[in-house]
Parts: C-alpha cells; sequence; structure tokens
C-alpha cells in the first residue's frame, strides 16, 4: 500500500510534533511505501520518502489555491493520502483528514479575537475543513469532545467512518510524584513555584492566573508564578499591562527550547491550565506526566483529559481561580492525591500507542478503498 503524507500546513506546534512522533513509529511497518510531502519543515520528520516541493506559502489562500488545485495531481498515483492538517481536498484520491483545531469551529472562542486577520483565517478555515471532512474516507478526532462538537454542529459528518486516537507524550517529561510539603515549609524565600506553560493568547486567559495569584500574594501566601511560552502578537501591550508591578512573584520566561522546558516542568510545585478552547491538551498531558498537582480549566476536553486527577475552575472568573488555588495550597494531602492519579493516567497517553491506531486506521480505509475499486471494475 502506497500512502501519502500531506504536510504542506504543518509547519510548527503541535502538528509538527505529532507528525514527528508518529513518524518515528509508523516508518517501521512493512507492507507499506509511506511519502511526506510537504516544505522544508519536513526536512525535521524522519522519512526515506521526502518530497520537499516549495517553500513557505507567502498566503493562506495562495497554500489553500496550492492544496485544492496542485497538490492533489502529485499525489493521485497513491492508494490513499493522510491529511493532519486537515484542509486536504480531492475527488480522485481518498484520503484520510483530521480534526486538529477548535478554534477553527468554536464561535464563542474563536470570537474572542478581534476583528483581524486571524479572526478570519479561522473563519475561512472552517469553510475549508467542512469541506474536507465532507469529501474524506474517513476523520481522525484527537478527543471525544472534539468529535461530539463538530459533529453536533454539523450532523451530515455523523455518517463519516470516525475514529478519536489521542495524541502521545514523550518520556522525557515522566517523572513520579514528589512528596507534597504542607505550605508551612514555604517562605517568601522559598515560595510555591507555580507553572503555566501555554502560548501567551486570548484563550488561554494568563492575565486571569496572573490576577488570582496577586491577590493570594495580598493575603501573604508565598507562592509565585511561572509563564512559559511565546506570545500572540496582538497581546504584547496587555501582557506588559498587566505584569506591571509584578516583577518579584510573577516570572514571564517567554519561549524556552525543548530541553529547558523539560527541566520547568521538573522543577516546579504545581501546574495551572486556564485555557478555554483546546482539542487535545497535550501541554496538560505534559504536567500530568511530569507528577505535577493540577489546577485545570473545566470547559472544553480538559475534564476528559484529567478526569479527577485535578482540581477544576472557571477560567473566566478571577475569583473561581483565586478559590481553587488557595485550596490547592492549604491540603497537600488533596495535592499528593491528584499529582498521583494523573500521573496514572498519563501513562495511558503514549506515542506509539497513537502510531498503531493511526496506521491501523488509514490501512483499514486504504484496503477497503482497494476492495471497492476491485469490485467497480469486475465485469
Amino acid at each position: 500500500m502506497k500512502i501519502a503524507i500531506d504536510a504542506t500546513n504543518l509547519k510548527s506546534g503541535g502538528g509538527l510534533s505529532h507528525l514527528k512522533q508518529i513518524s518515528k513509529e509508523i516508518y517501521n511497518s512493512k507492507d507499506i511505501e509511506i511519502h511526506l510531502f510537504g516544505g522544508d519543515w519536513i526536512k525535521q520528520v524522519q522519512s526515506e520518502n521526502k518530497h520537499v516541493f516549495r517553500e513557505e506559502f507567502s498566503s493562506i489562500f495562495k497554500q489553500e489555491y496550492f492544496k485544492r488545485f496542485e497538490l492533489p495531481k502529485l499525489l493521485a498515483n497513491f492508494d490513499i493520502v493522510f491529511a493532519p492538517g486537515g484542509s486536504f481536498y480531492s475527488k480522485k484520491t481518498p484520503y484520510i483528514t483530521m480534526c486538529r483545531n477548535m478554534l477553527v469551529f468554536e464561535e464563542v472562542e474563536r470570537n474572542r479575537f478581534p476583528f483581524s486577520f486571524t479572526w478570519l483565517r479561522y473563519l475561512f478555515l472552517e469553510r475549508i475543513q467542512l469541506r474536507s471532512y465532507l469529501n474524506s474516507k474517513g476523520i481522525i478526532y484527537i478527543s471525544e469532545y472534539a468529535k461530539k462538537y463538530v459533529e453536533t454542529k454539523y450532523p451530515e459528518l455523523k455518517s463519516k467512518k470516525s475514529k478519536v486516537i489521542y495524541h502521545g507524550i514523550s518520556n522525557d517529561f515522566r517523572q513520579k510524584p514528589k512528596k507534597q510539603k504542607p505550605l508551612e515549609f514555604y517562605s517568601q524565600e522559598k515560595p510555591f513555584k507555580l507553572l503555566y506553560v501555554s502560548i501567551i493568547n486570548y484563550y488561554k486567559h494568563q492575565w486571569n492566573v496572573i490576577e488570582a495569584v496577586t491577590r493570594l500574594r495580598v493575603k501573604g501566601f508565598p507562592i509565585v508564578l511561572e509563564l512559559v511560552g511565546p506570545i500572540y502578537k496582538g497581546l504584547n501591550k496587555r501582557m506588559a499591562k498587566v505584569l506591571n508591578g509584578t516583577d518579584s512573584f510573577i516570572y514571564y520566561k517567554g519561549a524556552l527550547p525543548y530541553e529547558e522546558i523539560e527541566s520547568t516542568y521538573k522543577n516546579a510545585d504545581a501546574f495551572i491550565f486556564a485555557s478555554t478552547c483546546e482539542n487535545m491538551p497535550n501541554i496538560l498531558v505534559e504536567a500530568m506526566s511530569a507528577g505535577l498537582p493540577i489546577l485545570c480549566s473545566n470547559y472544553g476536553p480538559m475534564p476528559e483529559v484529567l478526569k479527577d486527577g485535578g482540581i477544576y475552575f472557571d477560567p473566566i472568573d478571577v475569583e473561581s481561580i483565586t478559590m481553587n488555588l488557595e485550596m490547592l495550597l492549604i491540603d497537600p494531602e488533596k495535592r499528593q492525591k491528584i499529582a498521583q492519579r494523573s500521573y496514572e493516567y498519563s501513562q495511558g497517553f503514549s506515542w506509539k500507542k497513537t502510531a498503531d491506531e493511526t496506521l491501523k486506521f488509514i490501512k483499514e480505509l486504504g484496503g477497503n478503498q482497494k476492495i471497492n475499486e476491485t469490485n467497480h471494475t469486475r465485469p
């Protein structure tokens, strides 16, 4: 079986990481031939058959034009195409697509962005990806939440072959939960370290977390907050204003190399995740595997992934964050219990499992396509 993977728009971030990880597993499979198509970025991915056919597109419109009218010609001789970016379309070549970004479909979350190119881009991608889903052989969702949400919004997708396949987690983050210490152990000189790893963005609500930590500092709690991640360009001024006067207890590290993020998890005392829009929250699973007690948003797929391994709050409500963070600080037994539970749950996520399930689904639908073509050509 010849399988093509469309990596046209997987230039960075979670999409490229996902491709890197599963490629380590699927290229060892027998009886299949896999070809990877994309720009310079696919040089980072393990593959014997790489087709680097152009540099980065100057606009999303040129990218989608290429994917709609030119790319299908390159992939016409393959048995099936896997399009993890979600926006491949072809009437001639069977393909499997993937639901990756819920900002494309959740209007409330999309509308947290001001009217801008980014907002229009998500609106445009919703139409592009819906068309891709409707014409595909099958869809991979990366959470039950995403599957239910998208199929509820577009009931015509319920008849499509689909499978929920969670992303995996690197073993680099794994660390057994540490013995939790009482609040009295901490001081202003040796404070309780709360960590939040994520891009600074409208739906991540770092400013609400900062406000909650500030309130607890005023009450005398020895807590500091470390923020790790790049910043969305439209929020530089807002974050500068929010961070003003917090230098002694809020540390914004910006984007860090992979190796430093690993050690940052392992040096933290607890983790907070305040996102209101996720499909599969990989960062949350990283924190789970690092053995940290977790304070988590009650939105989207977070309870599906974390289950009873965390304390939940409403990320829109600063009082909810403050109250539940205080509860976490003063109760070491609770911290110990949820850290252990979430760590155990994290063992169920692995890239090998992700790769095996993905390849099985691709081969199943690709095999069905061959059977259908054979039956169709019989006299």
